[in-house]
């Protein structure tokens, strides 16, 4: 196995070299694109990008608006940080984005139809769905890959899904088929019913070899023509997905291998193919993934199992590396998102997991030598009890009543909208920790991997407040802070006085900023140790009016 990495290794070097010199002679617009794969040939740090997804909900209802119809929901994906440096990305996305909410919207009209007649026939608690959540599986200057998770129910004895993939050339803007990544697909599609043989050995109906490669060779990305499988591009391979019915009977489900760039970088075009030093991968519980964690030149098997109760939660949670695992017994934990992160040459997997009231935890297991283990959380800073309270940025915001007409019988109501900072960089992660200071929020940081858990030299947890207003409901006076948290004075305020939580240390501080503007901030000392809380020597809720607690 070592032998054919470095065989593949050579031929990767040889292809870039080549790739050069064809650069001078074609141009310079081939020297822009050629100067990015050589970034993915010869630099050890790939440059990551920091994506933000938007999920949006939207339903239809009957004209009362009591009546539930339909109910969509879609994504909506940006680059903010880098827009101006990979605009053609960015303008692709944008039409991704439109595209998106254009068929999504005409969905929503289609299913609230169809629910309507159902309700006309006596079935009148069904709602049609039809939702579409993503994943960035990769972002970097080469390529950047969505995950779309679709489900539907239209009625009936059960709904839908698959998993599917877009996939960009970040520097192009280019949507990419598959041929584009795999260079050769018969010996990808030999391979693929390769390894469908051993990882599902069940299957009823195993793809033919020359209609898996006829499949891959498609030049239209799988646009709008039934394909037998999908696919989506990590920094450690192409992963192809087969829907339900694709190769089996429904309660067969859904099958998904992961061609790896370290056990076949022939296959690869070299443009994508090259591993970064650092990256975030996202990978699902019942698949797993497949890296060379142990460094011995063969590609591992990482998976999570674990035993789920009646509630949805864990009995058990296990880490696997091969052979060896770890067990956790009692763990109360349900809705686990799983990513496998490489920094500072070492590999790692992180679980974001929630437990009643959604409420957040982080655990951290290293994979060195093959053997996962648990790592232990920091200790706690001051009157913070739980230092692993973190979890992917993602807050929500509720879209009110948007009423369209759908048609003259029913209306079309936005639900509801959150944003999700995408996980793809692990030297820049915004994870937020829920806060109880003064109020009930999420609270976030910007962190990167440490040799345990994600490590953070900000001073301040930025508040995700926006929905809350502190009233004052006598003059007080507090210090004032610049932008940076230097003290600046004091200032007296009147009765009245709205303000919006800006941030806090976690400990004993908040800063609030004025609703009415300006760059004035207030810092309050707070003891939210015990109840009620003091804030500046007073009882919160005789100082305030607008807190808002969860239970």
């Amino acid at each position: 196995m070592a032998d054919k990495k470095r065989t593949g290794r050579l031929i990767t070097e040889v292809l870039c070299t080549g790739l050069i010199v064809w650069s001078f002679v074609a141009g310079p617009e081939a020297v822009i694109l050629a100067s990015a794969d050589m970034m993915t040939c010869g630099a050890e740090t790939a440059l990551l990008l920091h994506p933000t997804l938007r999920s949006h909900a939207r339903d239809a209802s009957g004209q009362s608006g009591e009546e539930l119809l339909a109910r969509i929901s879609y994504p909506e994906i940006h680059i903010p940080q880098e827009e101006t440096r990979f605009s053609a990305l960015s303008s692709a996305l944008s039409r991704y984005n439109s595209q998106k909410e254009a068929s999504s919207l005409e969905t929503l009209r289609t299913l609230a139809e169809s629910a309507k007649e159902i309700h006309r026939n006596g079935d009148t608690d069904l709602c049609c769905f039809q939702g579409c959540e993503a994943q960035i599986a990769r972002a970097d200057q080469i390529a950047f890959s969505v995950i779309e998770n679709e489900s539907q129910y239209l009625g009936g004895a059960h709904g839908y899904y698959e998993k599917s993939g877009v996939t960009y050339d970040s520097e192009r803007g280019q949507l990419l088929a598959f041929s584009d990544v795999v260079q050769d697909c018969d010996a990808a599609a030999e391979r693929v019913v390769q390894k469908l043989s051993q990882e599902y050995p069940a299957l009823s109906s195993p793809p033919e070899k020359e209609k898996l490669a006829s499949s891959m060779k498609q030049k239209d990305a799988g646009q709008d023509q039934p394909v037998l499988f999908h696919w989506y591009l990590t920094s450690l391979g192409v992963h192809l997905t087969f829907p339900p019915y694709s190769l089996g009977c429904y309660a067969e489900g859904q099958q998904e291998i992961q061609l790896s760039f370290e056990e076949d970088p022939g296959l690869f075009n070299p443009r994508y193919s090259r591993i970064p030093e650092t990256f975030v991968v996202p990978f699902d519980r019942d698949t797993g993934i497949w890296a060379d964690v142990t460094g011995d030149g063969a590609v591992d098997r990482i998976a999570v199992s674990g035993d789920i109760d009646e509630t949805g939660a864990y009995r058990n949670f296990t880490v696997s590396v091969n052979d060896q695992a770890l067990t956790l017994s009692e763990f109360p934990y349900y809705s686990t998102e799983l990513y496998l992160i490489r920094s500072n040459a070492r590999y790692q997997l992180y679980a974001f997991c929630k437990s009643d009231n959604d409420y957040q935890i982080l655990k951290v297991f290293s994979l060195g030598k093959g053997e996962p283990a648990e790592q232990t959380p920091p200790p706690a800073d001051e009157e913070r009890q739980d230092p692993y309270n973190l979890g992917v940025r993602s807050f929500g915001t509720d879209g009110g009543d948007e009423a369209e007409e759908t048609d003259q019988s029913g209306r079309d109501e936005c639900a509801y909208h959150y944003e999700t900072d995408a996980l793809t960089d692990p030297d820049s992660m915004r994870l937020s920790t829920r806060m109880d200071a003064m109020s009930t929020y999420q609270a976030y940081k910007s962190y990167s991997a440490g040799e345990g858990y994600p490590l953070s030299s900000e001073p301040y947890y930025h508040a995700d407040a926006e929905h809350i207003w502190l009233t004052l409901k006598q003059a007080a006076e507090f210090e004032t802070v610049s932008e940076s948290g230097e003290q600046t004075g004091k200032a007296s305020y009147p009765e009245g006085t709205v303000f919006t939580i800006l941030r806090t240390d976690g400990a004993g501080v908040v800063d609030l900023r004025p609703a009415a503007g300006g760059d004035e901030i207030a810092r309050v000392s707070v003891d939210f140790s015990d109840w009620p809380q003091q804030v500046c020597g007073f009882e919160l809720e005789a100082l305030f009016d607008g807190t808002v607690f969860a239970g």
